[in-house]
């Protein structure tokens, strides 16, 4: 098989579901650190954090989509991933997990769209794509349109 069709990611568990990520995304995964309250956030905007000496957003995809309160505990994981570059105030964020990612490695015919989802879920913001890995549901998150909420918020932060 080529390597062009295999891409390394990582599963990522949030709250009622799973995300799927390129490994090349991923800057750092570590143990979750109550993050600082962000006022006017909207509500899946946890707060912000020090990490790498910059102040960094920590969000909750698990809240954005599927609508389930962020609870963390003693497995709960901050994924801080890379942001697009577009703003130089906001070069990377942080996804709330609840356990550390597993690593996959994904054939282009492991990962295929999800014809299961309702019409009325497939414009839900946060969600690039609905999915399937080997019979497993999974989002490809919407990470430009997460920054595009989080570049204002870093900004007055």
């Amino acid at each position: 098989m080529e390597n062009s069709s295999n891409l390394r990611c990582l599963l990522i568990s949030v709250q009622s579901g799973q995300l799927i990520l390129p490994n090349s995304l991923v800057a750092e995964v570590l143990p979750f650190a109550t993050p600082l309250r962000l006022e006017n956030a909207p509500h899946w905007v946890l707060g912000t954090m020090l990490w790498r000496n910059l102040t960094t957003p920590l969000v909750s995809l698990g809240q954005l989509i599927f609508h389930v309160a962020p609870e963390a505990d003693l497995n709960s994981r901050i994924i801080f991933v890379n942001a697009s570059g577009v703003d130089s105030q906001l070069l990377h964020f942080g996804i709330l997990g609840t356990s550390a990612p597993r690593p996959l490695n994904v054939q282009r015919h492991d990962i295929q769209s999800d014809p299961e989802i309702p019409a009325a879920d497939q414009g839900r913001p946060g969600v690039l794509s609905w999915a399937r890995y080997r019979e497993q549901a999974v989002v490809i998150p919407d990470l430009d349109a997460v920054e595009a909420v989080l570049r204002p918020l870093v900004r007055r932060a």
